[in-house]
Parts: structure tokens; sequence; C-alpha cells
């Protein structure tokens, strides 16, 4: 009887491989000290570091905003450095806004600020002066980076070089074995890219501990605006979407509805191709998300995992698969290397996929070739 109990309870387990992840995914941007307490709202930034009077955050968007509580010892000037920001990035405490600190050596992207902070509850905002203004805007998006770690600078610097972009969303798959050693080699080679990285994870990430992950880069699973227009990412590393974060989904796509939206996730739900098993493990599960985008009104869906450039629809809806990143191609189709530039503008149009268009806030999508 014990035995058959605890096979049942291992089945149990591998049916939702995912569940684990998505539950720990809720304590992602909460950390504690003796007389302070810090929690970043939605999860959008790992807190890599919380000493005294010192904040460090890896962001997961282009807007951030902490609540943090302080004890009457911990009031006083606190160094606040967030990482993966936008170069224009600011941060606001009680209306008042202070520039970044650039210290020797920093990144574009890595802004220090000191502000002083009283006993009690503070909000801080880290963001540019235009991120809640709709109008044109530009950002990269690519996948599946993986063996090519050691080379992935080549595209990062091509990317640097597109005029106007503001970060690069990406579809997961950074690394070939989700190991500490191409984590930290990733990290090195972002130093070669002027903008900030947003990325889910890819099934490649899960050969290690989901940990690794989470408390470098953040949730998998998250959901920003920027200048009018929704980005929303979704963990798919296991070939499908945990019930529990389906059920933030639904609220992010309800609260978005009216909004121009980007959705992004590694694993296509259904594989366009049908070359390889490049879609989710249930096409009951695949046909359900793609219902949920459908009626979300959904404008854009980039994918990941099949290592080529596919344009296509799923559900009425723009569909893109960018796996160029760097690992090994699809055989044949004469696409290596690749990124795409997508061009948003939450000014035109009315969320909805349009007939006319010059009625389309997906103004254009892009594909650029490093090889």
């Amino acid at each position: 009887m014990h035995r058959l109990l605890w096979l049942a309870w291992i089945a149990s387990a591998c049916t939702r491989p995912s569940e684990s992840r998505a539950v720990a995914e809720f304590d992602v941007g909460k950390a504690s000290i003796s007389g302070a307490t810090v929690e970043v709202r939605d999860g959008l930034a790992a807190i890599r570091d919380l000493t005294d009077h010192r904040i460090e955050l890896w962001a997961s968007a282009p807007a951030i905003t902490l609540d943090l509580s302080l004890d009457a010892g911990a009031a006083g000037e606190w160094t606040i450095v967030a990482r993966n920001t936008l170069v224009d990035a600011q941060l606001a405490v009680a209306g008042l806004a202070f520039p970044v600190v650039r210290e020797p050596g920093d990144r574009t992207t890595v802004a220090t600020f000191k502000v002083t902070l009283p006993s009690g509850a503070s909000t801080l905002a880290i963001a540019p002066p235009d991120a809640a203004t709709p109008g044109p805007f530009r950002v990269a998006a690519m996948a599946d980076i993986q063996t090519a770690l050691p080379v992935v600078d080549d595209v990062f610097t091509m990317i640097s070089a597109v005029p106007e972009l503001r970060f690069v969303v990406a579809m997961g798959d950074i690394t070939e074995r989700g190991t500490v050693e191409e984590y930290d080699l990733f990290e090195r080679q972002l130093e070669t890219l002027a903008i900030p990285y947003y990325t889910t994870l890819g099934n490649h990430e899960l050969w290690g501990p989901h940990e690794r992950f989470f408390d470098r880069f953040g949730r998998a699973s998250f959901h920003f605006e920027f200048k009018g227009c929704a980005f929303t990412f979704v963990d798919s590393g296991d070939a499908g979407i945990d019930p529990i974060v389906e059920d933030q989904l639904a609220g992010w796509l309800s609260q978005s509805i009216d909004q121009p939206h980007v959705f992004l996730t590694h694993i296509p739900p259904i594989d366009p191709v049908g070359l390889r098993y490049g879609g989710f493990r249930s096409g009951r599960d695949a046909r359900r998300l793609l219902a949920m985008l459908g009626d979300a009104k959904v404008d854009l869906t980039l994918y990941g995992h099949i290592h080529t450039f596919i344009d296509f629809e799923n559900a009425g809806m723009p569909a893109y698969i960018s796996g160029g990143g760097g690992a090994e191609p699809m055989k044949g189709d004469g696409i290596y290397r690749h990124f795409l530039v997508v061009e948003l503008d939450a000014t035109i149009g009315d969320g909805l996929l349009p007939l006319d268009p010059s009625n389309n806030p997906l103004r254009a999508v892009e594909l650029h070739r490093v090889d």
C-alpha cells in the first residue's frame, strides 16, 4: 500500500512539473532585514541584495514600483541600484524625482540612486519620464541563445545599433543547461547590449533549478505596460501553462483588453511547421490558450523554441517564431541568427485587429539577420 501511495504521488507530481515554479514566483521581489522590508509590486524585479541602507534590483519591466517599510533606525540615505533599466530611468519618491548617479564603469542599463527616506512606509517608482505616455516606440524580440552564448555579443551589438529601440523582449532559452556558469556568461555578454533585456524562461533553463533564474532575473510569468501597450510573458517551459499561471493570465488579459497587447511565451501552443514536436504537449490546452488570447483581442503573439523564423497566424492573431538567438538552426531553411524589431503605437487604432493596416497599433515587425 505504501508503495502504491508513493507511485501515485510521483505520478501526480509529474503531471504538474511547473506547479513549484508557479508558486515560487509569488515570492519574487520580496525581501526583509532587521528594520527594513521591501516588496516590488507584481514581482517585476528580482531583489539581488538587501543590506543596511542598500537595495540592488534586476528589473523585469521598464517601470517598477517598490514599497519600502523602515524602522526608525533604518531611516536615512539609501542607495538603490536598479540593473536592467532604461537609459533614461528616474526614481520618484513622494512626487520628487531623483536623477541617476552614474558610477565609473557602470553600464547604461545600471541606474544608481541616492535618496533619503524617513521611517515608516515609502513608495519608490523607477521609470523613464514617458513610461505612461502613449506614443510610438520600438523593441527588439529574440529567443534561443543556448550554445551561442559565447558569441551572442554579436547579436547584442547589432541590436544596440538599431535606432530608437527601448528594450529587448525575449522568449526564453538563454542557456543550454541552466548552469551558474552559463548565467554568469550571459550577464557578461549583456555588457555589449545598450538596452534592457526582459525575458521569460525556456525549457533549457529547466535543466537547472528554477531558483537560479528567479534569483537573478525575476519571474518567468509577468505583465507590464509601457506607453499604453501591454506585454505579457508566460512560462511554458514544460510545453504547457500551469493552472496557477493561467489564472493570472486571465486577469492580465482582462485588464488590458482595450490596449494594444503583445503576448510572449517560449513554446508555441501549436507547431505551425509540423516537422518536429514544437508545440504544447496537450492540444486541448493549446486551443484553450489561443481562445483566451483571441477573446482578449491580443494584437501580437511571439514565440521561440523552434530555431528558425516563421511568420504566421494563430486563431486570427499575428504570430512570429523567432528562434534565431544562435542555437543550432533548423536544417535547410536558410535562416540562421536573427532578431525582430517591433514597432508599436497605442495612439493608433483601438487595440483590435483592424482590417485597415493604417489603423493598426502594431505598426511593423521587421526581420534583422545577423549572419
